[in-house]
Parts: C-alpha cells; sequence; structure tokens
C-alpha cells in the first residue's frame, strides 16, 4: 500500500481468513446496509486476501462507476460462475470487459434501442391481457414476464401454464443469485478446490454445479434451436433471433456477431426479463397495499388520461407521469439484486484518500 494512504473502513478482519465470518449466507442486503450505517459510503472488507468495496451512495456510484468507468468496467471472474457454471462465457452481465462483450452489446444494441423496441409492444399487450385464475397472481406475473420475453427474443409462443422455457430460466436465475453470492462458496476463495471429484463428502458445491450448468445449457440450446427451426420451416414471426440471422445471412460482412453471439444474446434477455419484471411488478402491488393513498391517487391519474374505455398501454406512459414514478420508486424500493452485478478494479486507485487494490470487487449497494 502507497505511503500515506489506508484502506476504506469496514469490519475488523481477523488473522489469516479476513472477514469471512463477516459475511452472510442469506439476507446479505441487511447487513450491508447496516455497514453502510457504520462506516460510511465506502466499506471494505477481505476474505483470505480478496479485497472486497461496497459503494454506498448515489455520488460515490456515479464517481466510480461513471466517472472512473474506465478502471472499474471489468467483472470478476469466480471460479464457481466462471468455471464450473461457464455462466461468463455466454451472459453479458457477467463477461468481463473487452471485445467479446462489446460484440454481445452491439448485437443487443441493434434491437434494443429506444425506437427499435416498439416494434415489440404489440407482444406486451397481447401477454398483459390474459386473465384467469386471479388467485395464482404471483405464477401469472412469472408466466407473463417469461412469455413476453421469450417472443420477443425467440419468436416461440410459450404454453399457458408451467412453460418449460420459462421454469427453466428461473431455475438459473436462482442458481445465479446463489452461486454469485460473495463469500458463498469455498471454491471462489480457494479454486483448487474445483478439482475436488463431486462423489467426494463436503463437495456438494460440484453437484449442484453440475445441475445448475445442465439447467444453463438447456436455457442456452433449447429455445434458440427452435427458434432456427421455426425459421427455416417460415414459420417464425418477427423477434431479435430472426432479425439477427436474416442480417447475417443478407451481409455479413457489416454485421460484426455470429450465430453464437445471437444466442447468448437471446438467452441473456431471458435471465434479464423474467424474475426482474416479475419482481418489480409485485413490489410495485406491494407498495399499493400498503400505501392505498398512492393507489388511489395513481388510479385518478389513469382514469383521468384514459376514460373507462380501454386499458394502458406502452404508449400512454408519457401521459401518466404518477404511474410511472411509482414505478421507479419500486425498482429502487425493493431491487431485485440489492448489490448489484459486482464490478473489479482494473488498477490500483485511490478515492478520497482511500487506497482501493488492484482486483478489489466493487458492489454496489443499492438497498
Amino acid at each position: 500500500m502507497p505511503q500515506g494512504l489506508r484502506l476504506p473502513p469496514g469490519p475488523k478482519p481477523k488473522p489469516i481468513i479476513g472477514n469471512m465470518l463477516d459475511i452472510p449466507n442469506d439476507s446479505e442486503w441487511i447487513t450491508y446496509a447496516d455497514w453502510a450505517k457504520q462506516y460510511g459510503e465506502l466499506v471494505y472488507a477481505n476474505v483470505f486476501g480478496t479485497h472486497m468495496l461496497w459503494v454506498n451512495s448515489r455520488q460515490m456510484a456515479y464517481e466510480i462507476f461513471e466517472k472512473r468507468s474506465s478502471n472499474y468496467s471489468d467483472r470478476p471472474t469466480t471460479t464457481m460462475l466462471s468455471e464450473l457454471l461457464d455462466i461468463t462465457e455466454w451472459d453479458i452481465a457477467f463477461q468481463p470487459y473487452g471485445t467479446w462483450w462489446r460484440r454481445h452489446r452491439r448485437a443487443m444494441h441493434m434491437s434494443f434501442h429506444n425506437k427499435a423496441v416498439k416494434a415489440f409492444f404489440p407482444v406486451q399487450s397481447k401477454h398483459t391481457r390474459l386473465l384467469r385464475s386471479p388467485d395464482k397472481y404471483t405464477e401469472h406475473l412469472l408466466h407473463t414476464a417469461g412469455a413476453i420475453i421469450i417472443e420477443i427474443a425467440y419468436g416461440i409462443e410459450t404454453q399457458p401454464e408451467k412453460d418449460p422455457y420459462v421454469e427453466t430460466a428461473q431455475k438459473v436465475v436462482h442458481a445465479i443469485v446463489e452461486a454469485g453470492t460473495a463469500g458463498k462458496f469455498l471454491v471462489d476463495i480457494w479454486p483448487w478446490m474445483k478439482y475436488i471429484p463431486a462423489w467426494v463428502p463436503g463437495a456438494g458445491f460440484q453437484r449442484k454445479a453440475a445441475r445448475w450448468r445442465q439447467y444453463s445449457n438447456d436455457m442456452l440450446e433449447l429455445p434458440f434451436q427452435e427458434s432456427k427451426k421455426l425459421m427455416d420451416d417460415g414459420n417464425l414471426e418477427l423477434c431479435f433471433v430472426s432479425s439477427c440471422l436474416s442480417e447475417i445471412e443478407s451481409d455479413a460482412t457489416i454485421h460484426p456477431y455470429d450465430e453464437a453471439i445471437i444466442k447468448n444474446a437471446a438467452a441473456t434477455m431471458i435471465l434479464g426479463g423474467t424474475d426482474t419484471t416479475t419482481h418489480t411488478v409485485r413490489a410495485f402491488m406491494l407498495a399499493m397495499i400498503l400505501y392505498p393513498e398512492v393507489q388511489k391517487k395513481a388510479q385518478r391519474e389513469i382514469d383521468s388520461v384514459l376514460g373507462f374505455q380501454r386499458l394502458p398501454e406502452v404508449g400512454d406512459i408519457d401521459d401518466l407521469p404518477y404511474v410511472f414514478a411509482i414505478f421507479k420508486e419500486a425498482l429502487r424500493w425493493h431491487p431485485l439484486v440489492p448489490s448489484g452485478v459486482p464490478h473489479v478494479a482494473s488498477e490500483d486507485d485511490v478515492i478520497q484518500g482511500y487506497f482501493i487494490p488492484k482486483g478489489t470487487i466493487v458492489f454496489g449497494n443499492a438497498w
């Protein structure tokens, strides 16, 4: 550490193991929120020498992730996610910053910039107008979110209930959340453990990884192959896969992405559009129950704009600022991933007199 500098404040580490016993295995956002109150907008911890930093204010998050993005755009490589599950090979959210990531981002941006997404509004409207079994609303939320993103990505009509693609996506999301939790698996601290056979007592992480890897492979391959088959048969509607594959066929020299990138990007969309949407809508519904006066004000706005002739549509959002503000508040109030997707410091850095070592895993604490 450079002379005159010090690490950010944080819980006192123990010899050798550091803060291993301080990292929670569940409801970790509560612990990190307590740390923020106790130590401030930067909190440091280490586990067996692995540096970790939690960013706890909007101003500091802007400083690190925006103004210093060149040093904090990379992603950490963990044994569980990167090697045993192989998630970082195809999930854009976890890919290291570089050419491979940029090629994926470019492919997604071509179909999902502000103007392009309007082509998919009818898909959203179709699925949100389904009405059956109101007592199973939580299942409907998950199915609706999954059905929308699967049709947008692959052009596939999902089953009305218990769709295999939606269920597999949910399994992969849960696997990533568990595998990506800091300190959850010792193999991320001692990578040599990845060589332990699955049958050895105590190697439950290997058995989990094998099961999760199969879910991941199914989600990556099965809907993509079905989409290609529908396209070959001439039965595929406009979707991300059909749009990208058609452009490659027309002129591969001007489109810097190949079939693997299209497949990876489509699978990433499912992960990013199922549990995230479902969680936000459930948070919105909870807010309406807890704050009925807010619900009444939102309903008055909808009635004043739409009357009683139709349901709201995406195109109405500019005329419903209060409703839109409630959804934004739901995102802030109950974020699905409270610590976000972790970043990593590419080089040593100094922030407000604190030394941030190269390789530090950086979390944006949103809760």
